[in-house]
């Protein structure tokens, strides 16, 4: 009961440590939910300028008055050349459209008139490119079929035919992005503040005082490390809970479905691969100064590796490579899993058991070596 009661004291002192990365978990995830609905998309007219050199022609009016209602033509005086260049590299507008003299006639008689342009290379011009285009084409299959009006009415009802888009699924996509951030964001935490605080406590009560002291009593020293172990283990229990309360508190619709329970599990199975990660720094220096160190290189060095603070999208396959020997690369693979998961059956949860088993692995191999360093050190001492 001492050594509990020593144990969560210590802990108690370095809750500061605990309290600012569950501080920085919660900014990154408030953020990321108060950033806007990812799933949303509301398409936005680029800003163009067009110079006409074909005003009488029914197909390149049909095309201008198309290029009117899909973007924004802005009022610049198309006879200075200065000032549309200035437009375009303040970015006032994204694309100059050069309509060349005869553009439509020669259209319908296949000679493929040239549009030249001018454009700042941003997404506004490329989506004004693919409206020119789309036109053109459009045109082009027509043309055969329908002569003047018809033709410009005919392309008119084609170009901007809308296609209605659902998607038959029961995920909340925009919700489980931000789930994810937050046990994706959780190995940090994990690692820089729990397992900072477990290395702390073992370097405390292996200080050489405190062990003779220990060793000289008539108390069993195999049954002083049990107790040991039971305590950081009931510590690391509660702080892995902490963290699962303000997930249902911040998430409480998600933590409640199939996904929510997967998340809680892969955690749990990480938590446990932390705490050894834990007991082997701390078996390997009691350095308080070396302990601070060695858990920040850890945990930001596999944070940034594995994807948690950068999509794993984003990286270089070789950086991915490097990560598949580290135990944070399954559990930020298997949130992502948990994120696209809709239905759990046994062959879409076999990833999840491998890469949670690949963890469990992980962790035994860490005991061991801990057992080896201190039976080592032991022997030495």
């Amino acid at each position: 009961m001492i050594i509990f009661k020593t144990v969560f004291k210590i802990l108690n002192k370095l809750k500061g440590n605990l309290i600012l990365y569950t501080v920085i978990l919660l900014a990154i995830t408030l953020f990321n939910t108060t950033s806007g609905n990812m799933n949303h998309y509301e398409a936005t007219k680029p800003d163009i300028l067009i110079v006409n050199k074909d005003r009488n022609n029914e197909i390149t009016k049909g095309f201008v008055s198309y290029l009117k209602e899909h973007a924004t033509l802005k009022d610049i005086d198309i006879n200075d050349q200065e000032k549309v260049d200035d437009a375009l590299f303040y970015r006032d507008i994204s694309y100059v459209v050069y309509i060349p003299e005869n553009f439509g006639k020669d259209l319908i008689n296949d000679k493929n008139p040239t549009i030249e342009y001018k454009s700042n290379g941003n997404e506004n011009a490329s989506f004004t490119q693919m409206l020119i285009e789309k036109y053109i084409k459009t045109v082009k299959l027509y043309k055969e079929h329908y002569q003047g009006k018809a033709l410009n009415q005919k392309v008119k009802h084609v170009v901007n035919q809308k296609t209605k888009v659902k998607l038959n699924t029961s995920l909340d996509s925009s919700k489980l992005n931000q789930v994810n951030v937050y046990f994706n964001f959780l190995n940090y935490a994990l690692l820089a503040g729990g397992v900072y605080c477990m290395t702390n406590i073992l370097a405390s009560l292996n200080q050489d005082s405190v062990r003779k002291r220990t060793m000289m009593s008539s108390f069993s020293y195999r049954k002083y490390n049990w107790i040991v172990f039971a305590s950081l283990s009931l510590a690391a229990f509660i702080v892995w809970l902490a963290y699962m309360v303000i997930s249902f508190i911040l998430f409480k619709d998600t933590m409640v479905s199939g996904n929510g329970v997967a998340y809680i599990l892969n955690s749990f199975i990480f938590a446990i691969c932390s705490l050894s990660i834990g007991f082997l720094i701390g078996t390997i220096t009691h350095n308080k100064q070396a302990i601070g160190g060695i858990v920040n290189v850890v945990a930001l060095g596999t944070s940034f590796l594995c994807g948690c603070f950068v999509p794993a999208s984003f990286m270089p396959d070789y950086v991915l490579k490097m990560a598949h020997i580290l135990p944070t690369y399954y559990f930020v693979q298997n949130n992502e899993i948990i994120k696209t998961l809709e239905y759990f059956k046994l062959e879409t949860l076999q990833p999840l058991m491998i890469n949670g088993t690949v963890i469990l692995g992980f962790t035994l191999g860490f005991i061991i070596l801990t057992l080896l360093i201190s039976k080592r050190k032991q022997s030495i001492g």
